[in-house]
């Protein structure tokens, strides 16, 4: 396809279409920034084509300029207010950029094939067995957003911890400190020593 519009190209350099859907075969080929430089190509012989701006804000998101994307976009919904391509490119340059909410996580953390990874993990499946704590995960799967009214229950936080890769909470330290009166200090053993003779 790039080497289509490439040729047409060629033949008809004026025609901002050409270069938008060049634009759009080299960022499916994973080329943003050659798919950038046909956007600006594009909006540079018309400024007035909506797609355009699409063009130069999907290609700044795959090269991650975030804030660059989110410009090209809302400078294209201030001339096509509405536009679906625009408002959908915005949204996801967005969501990505300010990064997953803690629902959102949740929600894919809690997915359906949670229970089965949960029976083959030894660290995991002693909770299987805690009737309330599986009744809260359910809660969870069906209502990610109740997440913040479960933190203060140390078997959550412990449950997904482990869940989320990590390690259970170390458990304090229960060994008996040594009894003060069974190891003597320095200042202890000094009377013990020989005195000095007296001269």
């Amino acid at each position: 396809a790039i080497g289509h519009y490439t040729e047409a190209i060629r033949l008809d350099g004026s025609n901002h279409v050409y270069y938008s859907n060049r634009s759009a075969a080299y960022l499916k080929k994973g080329d943003a920034r050659n798919a950038l430089e046909d956007a600006e190509a594009c909006l540079g012989l018309n400024p007035g084509f909506a797609k355009g701006y699409s063009r130069k804000g999907a290609a700044l998101h795959a090269l991650k300029r975030y804030n660059d994307s989110i410009a090209a976009f809302e400078l294209g919904l201030s001339k096509f207010p509405n536009d679906p391509g625009l408002t959908k490119g915005l949204s996801e340059v967005t969501k990505e950029k300010d990064g997953p909410s803690m629902p959102d996580m949740m929600g894919g953390l809690f997915n359906p094939q949670m229970m089965a990874r949960m029976a083959m993990d030894p660290k995991l499946r002693p909770f299987l067995n805690d009737p309330d704590l599986m009744a809260k995960v359910k809660m969870l799967q069906s209502n990610p957003n109740l997440l913040p009214t479960m933190l203060s229950d140390p078997k959550m936080m412990n449950f997904l911890s482990i869940m989320m890769g990590g390690q259970p909470p170390e458990e304090p330290d229960t060994a008996p400190a040594p009894d003060a009166t069974s190891v003597p200090t320095p200042e202890q053993k000094q009377p013990e020593q020989k005195p000095m003779e007296e001269e």
